[in-house]
């Protein structure tokens, strides 16, 4: 067993020497890798697969790992020079060749001479029976310059400008009489929240604000109890784990002095969860009368327009 033992000791050092020896050999020779034909390079990955086939260790797959870098490396950039190489065209020596074909030797350096293109055609017809067609020529043999356009720069500004302006005359006239009129149908509507609320008591937040039919009337709705909250003419109390609300008198400066905050809190309602609490609490009518929506002499919709009686 000390025997085999020592054995494989040996073997492993033959074979971490050998790969030395091939890495060695790689990196002193990668001037000859690059201007032999191949073989030189088979050669060596040869001994390197030879050398993989007694590996069963890391210490020996780190050497063959080395040697498999250093031979892709190579390998590409024979690759890369092979590309470069064929990429080599002599455009003089292909004109000169076509001359050859086109004109007798006698007749290349004579003005005038008549091209025989009927040899061209012979040669070209060993590798293609079919004519080309016109669209292969690179461009047209006559060309006429076209005359260049100029761009005017400034109508687009112009345009933009005079659109500004006329959203400006728009917002002027519409600015006095229309924000009056939809402050005044706003307080009416507060007003009339207020009134509501007073009459039906305390009552669930949602089931007060909600119209199961119309998801803009009910974020008016907490827009309009909004108002309410921020005069003090309403409070809402969620001790209980619901929000209820329940119409007030205005705090005074002596209820603040005692110790009396406010506080303000941001609602977000969107379609999924208004859809939600009306399955939740089951509302199927709006305690806040829906408004009708009219459109006024300027084609704007008043949704709010009519107050709830």
């Amino acid at each position: 067993m000390e025997n085999d033992q020592e054995l494989s000791q040996v073997d492993r050092r033959s074979l971490r020497h050998n790969y030395r020896n091939l890495l060695s050999d790689a990196v002193t020779r990668k001037n000859e890798y690059m201007t032999d034909s191949g073989s030189l390079l088979l050669e060596d990955l040869e001994r390197a697969n030879s050398l993989f086939n007694k590996v069963d260790r890391t210490v020996e797959g780190i050497l063959d790992s080395r040697f498999l870098i250093l031979s892709a490396d190579i390998g590409a950039q024979r690759a890369h020079q092979l590309r470069i190489d064929s990429a080599a065209f002599d455009a003089l020596e292909y004109i000169e060749k076509v001359r050859e074909k086109l004109y007798n030797p006698d007749e290349q350096h004579i003005p005038g001479s008549k091209p025989n293109w009927a040899a061209m055609g012979n040669i070209a017809a060993r590798f293609s029976r079919r004519a080309p067609r016109f669209s292969y020529i690179y461009g047209p043999l006559m060309t006429e310059p076209k005359e260049r356009r100029r761009i005017k720069t400034g109508t687009k500004r112009d345009n933009a400008a005079l659109a500004a302006s006329r959203q400006e005359a728009q917002i002027e006239t519409m600015g006095e009489s229309d924000v009056k009129r939809q402050e005044n149908q706003t307080t009416k509507l507060v007003k009339t929240v207020h009134k509501i609320l007073r009459e039906v008591g305390p009552i669930n937040l949602f089931q007060l604000v909600i119209n199961p039919t119309s998801f803009s009337q009910s974020v008016e709705n907490i827009f309009y109890v909004s108002f309410l909250i921020r005069d003090g003419k309403a409070y809402i109390d969620d001790q209980s784990g619901q929000p209820m609300i329940e119409a007030c008198e205005p705090p005074q400066q002596d209820d603040y002095q005692s110790g009396l905050t406010k506080r303000q809190l941001i609602f977000s309602l969107d379609q999924a969860t208004w859809r939600e609490i009306i399955d939740v609490y089951a509302i199927d009518e709006s305690i806040i009368p829906s408004r009708v929506a009219r459109l006024d002499a300027s084609g704007l919709s008043q949704i709010s327009s009519q107050v709830p009686r």
